[in-house]
């Protein structure tokens, strides 16, 4: 493994050194959340349009650091002959607002399962005054997510027995662990001179902030050397999210009673990440037959459900863009390299003849679960 690097005492030695002006500037840069004019124009700006006048779907999606009023702009040009709209924000633990409804994509605990999963909670306006302990509770979530960027960094600074263990199973050559220390090490310091962690910024500090910040600290690095090295960081990232700590969140089904109580919608985003949520008896509107992130189990999913015993309320089929709108206005932070590309509102396989086909014979369609969510909500 040593041949991927050229030198590998010099360039130890070269990322040894201090913080300099370059390491502040380019943290700044991955945590900066006030958009330049051009990212305000890719923000309004969408990657696809569709004319046909049909009602406007997504209930799933990121807007990140990017303001409300420009998602709004980027809808009305990408669907610009649209009859209504149903657009629900999902921020990963933090209620956001647009039009009439309010979302928020939370993470529980399933203790009848032992693993994390994710909600779409959605609900409307007018029950936010109501909504302080499910916020609480949401924001508790949300400060472990941004802890969990710290450990990751720890455990690369610093491994404990447990992370070296896994590093040697792996095989990753000493110049790739000494690497990942150094730049692990940089990013603690930058997080601590910077005193981030409290402020907007804090919206930036997720796991990728370590990829993106030694793939453009390395760019001189041989090709191998640098897949090598991301290699260590994602084994490393694996590591620390499967220590799961169960306390850090509030379990599944004391959310979804919260959320009940203001008369929100709850649906399971991308469930083949979550299968044992599928085989219970979780109250929830629907699933996500159909995800960016797993794009291969449409036609299954809707067996699926088709085959679950129905309750009061008829199980629904959802699709989620998942659209990350840092990056729409970053290439830097694309999340869709190597996938289907995502735009808010865009769920190509409604119109598979497939899918469609699929759904009509288990009784679902795009414009049944929007007309009798909307109603859900109401």
């Amino acid at each position: 493994m040593g041949e991927f690097f050229q030198d590998p005492a010099a360039l130890l030695a070269r990322e040894a050194r201090d913080l300099s002006d370059e390491d502040f500037s380019l943290f700044n840069s991955l945590t900066n959340v006030d958009l330049t004019a051009e990212e305000t124009e890719a923000a309004r700006s969408p990657t696809a349009v569709d004319p046909s006048p049909q009602e406007v779907f997504a209930t799933h999606f990121h807007p990140e650091w990017v303001p409300l009023p420009l998602i709004g702009e980027r809808l009305q040009k990408a669907f610009p002959n649209a009859t209504g709209r149903l657009a629900i924000p999902t921020q990963h633990n933090v209620l956001l607002s647009l039009d009439d409804y309010t979302g928020v994509e939370a993470d529980v605990f399933a203790p009848e399962y032992g693993i994390k999963i994710q909600l779409l909670v959605h609900f409307h306006n007018s029950r936010l005054p109501r909504a302080g302990t499910l916020d609480a509770m949401i924001q508790r979530t949300f400060r472990y997510r941004a802890l969990q960027l710290l450990d990751v960094l720890a455990q690369l600074s610093s491994p404990d027995e447990a992370t070296l263990k896994e590093i040697k199973k792996m095989g990753f050559h000493e110049t790739s662990v000494r690497l990942a220390r150094l730049y692990a090490s940089k990013l603690q310091n930058l997080l601590a001179e910077t005193r981030i962690v409290a402020t907007p910024r804090a919206e930036t500090l997720k796991n990728r902030l370590i990829t993106d910040f030694i793939e453009k600290k390395a760019t001189d690095l041989p090709p191998l050397a640098l897949d090598r090295l991301l290699a260590l960081v994602n084994c490393v990232k694996k590591a620390v999210k499967g220590r799961l700590n169960p306390a850090r969140f509030h379990a599944a089904r004391e959310v979804i009673e919260e959320a009940r109580g203001l008369g929100a919608g709850i649906v399971i985003p991308h469930p083949p990440l979550f299968w044992p949520a599928l085989l219970d008896d979780l109250d929830v509107d629907g699933w996500e037959v159909w995800n960016p992130s797993t794009p291969n189990h449409t036609l299954f999913l809707i067996g699926c459900l088709a085959r679950k015993p129905q309750g009061a309320k008829r199980l629904l089929a959802f699709m989620g863009d998942d659209t990350h709108m840092s990056s729409k206005i970053r290439a830097s932070m694309a999340y869709d390299k190597g996938g289907p590309p995502r735009e808010i509102g865009f769920q190509p396989p409604w119109r598979d003849p497939a899918v469609a086909q699929a759904l009509k014979d288990a009784g679902q369609s795009r414009e049944r679960t929007l007309a009798e969510y909307r109603a859900r909500l109401a």
